[in-house]
């Protein structure tokens, strides 16, 4: 059986985000970034040099502004005068608008319902009863099995006090998440065959679903603290509860095996019943506020003795995560559902290299999702030189392939290389959608899927790599 993996997605209802700071990310997307982080800046300027820059700055933006006004009115003849014109303004407008919607419309519906559907669009749309279909070299593969692996994203909010609103989110527990992603997981097992229909033989599920667990240290605490203000989960028993079983799994088959036997039809709603092997990884979140290398107070601590606590936490994250080959998927890009500006870099590859300098790390299983963003080169340059440097590190180009065009910049991007250092990179590289996220910017699952099936800018082979090969590897089943 050929397996297809889609090694980043998420499936989540509206309860479970931090709507706030999905409103953010809607308004940045529709901004340039670098004009983002060029007003970030200025706004932390010195009052003088703020008073300074306006000074100089004001002739050329009243020419500016008298410029754009002449633009607008001449915006606004073409559109009440040319349908065309009008037409395509107003297109862009509600495909805008749509995808929203779409979105919305996905959060809404019950988890199970929204993978049943999935795999309704799927059948239909990859020639039924078949499965995913890649195409290249003049030749076809067929997966008749999707690894799905939904990333929980540890939404608990550690900066609520400085919200401006009257009424805060002071905590968004993890639990009911948690809870509702795995009844979603069951009642797909469950209840699919009363909508793929079959004329013969039932079809077996199209999907093998392996969520991530997320995880933000900061909502955590270890057993040696003393218990102060702060929170009263512990983080060596929520890892022990989920991946006991782990260090036991001394071969990758044996870890797929294990992963493979079990039987998610049954979960009872109570997260009590969760146990080792129901999760197959660790989602961390740095524009959440999770710090992969904890080091200045500046970074959001109120004094040493927070700051030592935070470090203590995340070595212990990932020392028990490399004892057991558990895999870590770090959100990795300049964009995303950033809650606090002093979060920003955590997100960066710079700040994960000080972890991997670690000699005690640098085996870290770790996946810099979304390879730096298509913004950041410098992020992508960064991150492709740990893909060279260490053994386990890889990147994930999910959500990029809401254009289809990102493959053939991808192919640029890889052909800078010697014919050796571009081998070893197509071989650290893994497929990811970012559903639901990417229906913001794209309105169907399988029109992701389509685009990286029938893209020319890879061959099958490398196709084969990103999609099954590469995430093997990287979750260690294989």
């Amino acid at each position: 059986m050929a397996v297809f993996f889609d090694s980043h997605c998420h499936m989540m209802n509206l309860s479970h985000p931090n709507l706030t700071a999905m409103i953010k990310r809607t308004f940045s997307e529709a901004m340039p970034k670098k004009l983002i982080r060029y007003i970030e800046k200025a706004v932390a300027l010195p009052l003088v040099v703020k008073i300074l820059i306006c000074f100089l700055l004001f002739l050329p933006l009243l020419v500016i502004l008298l410029i754009v006004l002449v633009v607008g009115l001449i915006a606004a003849v073409l559109f009440l005068l040319f349908p065309s014109a009008r037409r395509v303004l107003t297109g862009i407008l509600k495909e805008q608008v749509a995808n929203t919607m779409n979105l919305l419309a996905v959060m809404e519906t019950d988890i199970g319902d929204c993978l049943i559907q999935l795999e309704e669009e799927l059948r239909n749309k990859f020639e039924t009863r078949r499965g995913v279909i890649l195409y290249g070299d003049c030749e076809e593969k067929v997966y008749d099995k999707i690894v799905l692996t939904p990333l929980i994203m540890d939404f608990g909010l550690k900066n609520y006090k400085e919200s401006k609103s009257p009424y805060k989110v002071r905590w968004k527990p993890i639990v009911a998440q948690v809870e509702d992603l795995f009844l979603g997981i069951r009642d797909y097992y469950l209840y699919r065959e009363s909508y793929i229909k079959s004329t013969g033989t039932p079809v077996p599920p199209l999907f093998e679903i392996h969520p991530f667990m997320g995880i933000n240290t900061r909502n955590y605490r270890l057993k040696s603290f003393p218990f102060i203000d702060g929170p009263p989960s512990l983080l060596e028993d929520l890892l022990a509860t989920n991946f006991r079983d782990f260090a036991d799994d001394t071969t990758p088959e044996m870890r797929y095996r294990n992963l493979s036997q079990r039987d998610r039809s049954k979960f009872d709603g109570n997260i009590k019943s969760i146990g080792s092997h129901d999760f197959i990884g660790i989602k961390v979140y740095p524009p959440l506020g999770f710090n992969p290398w904890p080091e200045k107070i500046e970074e959001g601590y109120t004094d040493d003795g927070e700051l030592k606590r935070e470090r203590e936490k995340v070595e212990y994250l990932y020392n028990f995560c490399i004892e057991r080959n558990i895999p870590i998927t770090a959100h990795c890009s300049d964009g995303g559902f950033l809650v606090d500006q002093k979060y920003r870099e955590f997100a960066s590859p710079f700040k994960w290299a000080k972890v991997l300098e670690q000699q005690k790390y640098n085996k870290l299983r770790l996946n810099l999702a979304h390879f730096g963003g298509v913004e950041r080169d410098d992020w992508r340059e960064r991150i492709a030189e740990f893909l060279l440097i260490y053994d386990n590190v890889y990147t994930d180009i999910s959500y990029q392939g809401v254009d289809e065009k990102i493959y053939s910049k991808l192919k640029l991007f890889l052909d800078r290389f010697g014919a050796d250092e571009r081998k070893r990179l197509i071989r650290k590289i893994i497929f990811g959608s970012d559903f639901m996220i990417n229906l913001m910017n794209i309105e169907k699952y399988s029109t992701y899927l389509e685009y990286f099936a029938e893209t020319e800018a890879l061959t099958l082979v490398e196709k084969e790599l990103l999609c099954h090969t590469n995430a093997m590897k990287f979750l260690y089943l294989a």
